[in-house]
């Protein structure tokens, strides 16, 4: 029983003690000796205005206090949502968000936040000194800021700014304002007709009311000339929607055909003049010296709440833009994004840049010395090397005549061993035929090695003559179907008299190469004999000729699975009279990849080949197009 009663007291105990920290004030027990600050904003975070008031509070707070300070901010975003929809909700929230937080001052800014700081003071923040930053003092109207409260508000005065306007801009007959219709746009449009009135008799007014972006742009574009645009605050249209200022001056005053001015610096650089603005800047740091004074002890009671007066602030830009001189602004005027003149802006630049010229000015004489003695020590070396061009050119000529007359002579060598070659293949192949009865075995063997070596000395006069005449031919460049070529050789070489069974295969889709017929084709005849001849001992033999466009030409290529070989020896089996094989194991002369290498070199194009032994070989043409 005893236990129960305890447990009894303790829930007891635990739900007092959650109530009270659920009503806790917001000045609960201090656990920090830093100051604490709380700054509770009208709108939402991302307003440009409302950035430039923070920006230059938390600048001015940390700057100007000799402790040190944490700076929360909260933000209602009661214009867009009225806080009578959720002003309880937001209450808890502030409750059990700073629960053990003591506060050492709170900073309200513009009227929504104030009446909310007001109405809840005694659940949140009792006892905590207020300081608000009101941008109209009218604002201040019907409110009982009871004690402990001080604050600043804005000086905007529109008929003063409007007077500066018509001072800047002699002979205006116009004025076309631009307002929307939310609850702050209702508001500043009010105070802009009640002191524009008076002069309601000597200037026309217009009032572009609730207009979206585009009604706006439209109605602006074609202003009458004497007209100017009082921008006052267009955050919503008539359809409801809602804008940013800024967003709409942006999109605005690059079509207007008059110049607009404006209320606040907040505006500024987006397409207003200018003209006597409340500056968010200034009253940002007003509103937080005040707040320093309190910190540093004054009674807010003992501090007078008073007005931040509007600054005649332009934009250079557009003051260039509308013809409106500066010398015609009022004095301690402040002039933004103004562009310095070209000395101002490149002083520095231009000192260094003379320096620089002096410098390389220097340098190029001393260039220009040595380039001199250059030049002659050039045209000495000039001199020499044409003398030695002399003599290279006339030993080459001398050179290519010695050549020519070699080959000449081993064309008609080659041509005179014909004759009598014949003569021995004739009088060998009568002795066979005819008299082979009268000879023995050993005498009819020595027969057939006669004619076997003739027949080969035949071919290797061939193939000589061959190789002198693809020196000697002059090359005739034609455009040539390469599937058409190809396919002639290859019907050619498959009349083989053996009767052997190859599979050709030719994958040449189409194309055309410029390329000399003769040439071209010499060369693919002696690549498919070559192919023929190595896949002799292969029992299913295979030969592919196949072709592929590149971007500077053409190369042509045939593969078989013949015998290969050694990569070592690849340039070797280029050159004239090279083998890699016995003449009794495959014959020929030596001479047939020599003649496709100088065929292909006289054409521009190379030849080469890839190989693995007993795997097959591939050899290439490269033509160019």
């Amino acid at each position: 029983m005893q236990t129960k009663g305890f447990e009894s007291i303790s829930l007891f105990g635990a739900a007092w003690l959650m109530l009270a920290l659920c009503t806790a004030p917001l000045v609960a027990q201090e656990t920090g000796t830093n100051k604490r600050i709380l700054i509770l904003f009208t709108h939402e975070s991302h307003l440009p205005a409302q950035i430039m008031v923070e920006e230059a509070m938390r600048s001015t707070l940390q700057s100007g206090s000799t402790e040190s300070l944490d700076i929360y901010s909260e933000y209602l975003d009661a214009v867009r949502t009225p806080l009578a929809d959720y002003e309880k909700n937001l209450v808890e929230q502030l409750q059990r968000k700073y629960g053990g937080k003591k506060f050492d001052l709170i900073f309200c800014v513009n009227p929504p936040a104030l009446k909310f700081a007001l109405k809840n003071r005694s659940t949140l923040f009792p006892n905590v000194p207020l300081v608000f930053l009101v941008l109209d003092q009218r604002n201040l109207d019907g409110l009982d800021l009871g004690s402990n409260v001080t604050g600043v508000w804005g000086e905007g005065n529109y008929r003063s700014n409007l007077d500066l306007a018509l001072t800047l801009q002699p002979g205006t007959k116009r004025v076309v304002v631009i307002s929307g219709v939310g609850e702050w746009d209702n508001y500043w449009r009010s105070r802009v007709k009640e002191e524009f009135r008076p002069l309601a008799e000597t200037i026309e007014f217009t009032y572009l009311t609730g207009l979206s972006i585009p009604e706006q742009k439209d109605a602006l574009k074609t202003l009458p000339p004497h007209t100017i645009v009082f921008f006052v605050s267009s955050t919503q249209d008539n359809a409801g929607s809602n804008y940013g200022n800024v967003e709409v001056l942006r999109q605005i005053s690059p079509t207007s055909s008059a110049p607009i001015y404006g209320t606040t610096d907040a505006h500024l650089g987006f397409g207003i003049v200018g003209g006597r603005l409340i500056s968010f800047d200034a009253f940002g740091v007003g509103g937080a010296q005040v707040g320093l004074r309190v910190l540093a002890g004054e009674r807010p009671d003992s501090i007078a709440p008073h007005g931040i007066a509007s600054v005649p602030m332009f934009d250079w830009r557009e003051l260039k833009r509308w013809g409106i001189s500066e010398d015609r602004l009022p004095p301690g005027s402040v002039v933004k994004f103004k562009q310095p003149s070209f000395w101002a802006e490149y002083r520095g630049r231009i000192i260094i840049a003379i320096s620089l010229l002096a410098l390389e000015s220097f340098v190029i004489a001393l260039l220009l010395i040595e380039r001199r003695r250059r030049q002659r020590a050039k045209e000495a070396l000039d001199q020499l090397n044409a003398q030695l061009e002399g003599r290279i050119t006339a030993r080459t000529a001398a050179l290519d005549a010695k050549t020519r007359e070699l080959e000449t002579f081993a064309y008609s060598v080659a041509h005179d061993l014909k004759a009598p070659l014949r003569g021995i293949d004739g009088y060998s192949r009568l002795l066979l035929e005819d008299h082979s009865e009268q000879l023995n075995e050993e005498g009819r063997s020595f027969l057939t090695t006669i004619q076997n070596s003739t027949e080969e000395m035949g071919q290797l006069i061939e193939d000589l003559l061959d190789y002198s005449r693809v020196e000697r031919r002059e090359l005739k460049p034609d455009r040539i179907e390469l599937k058409s070529i190809v396919q002639k050789v290859v019907e050619q070489e498959k009349r083989d008299p053996t009767d052997r069974k190859i599979d050709f295969v030719v994958n040449v889709n189409g194309g055309t190469v410029m390329a000399d017929v003769n040439g071209l084709t010499q060369a693919l005849k002696n690549y498919l004999d070559n192919a023929i001849k190595f896949t002799r001992n292969v029992e299913h033999a295979r030969i592919e000729v196949g072709a592929e466009e590149k971007t500077n030409g053409c190369v042509l290529w045939v593969r078989d699975n013949g015998i290969g070989f050694d990569m070592k020896y690849h340039d070797r089996i280029f050159n004239i009279f090279q083998r890699l094989n016995r003449s009794e194991d495959y014959s020929g002369t030596g001479v047939g990849l020599a003649i496709v290498r100088k065929a292909m070199e006289r054409m521009g194009g190379r030849a080469w080949a890839e190989s693995d032994p007993g795997k097959g070989a591939t050899f290439y043409l490269e033509i160019p197009k």
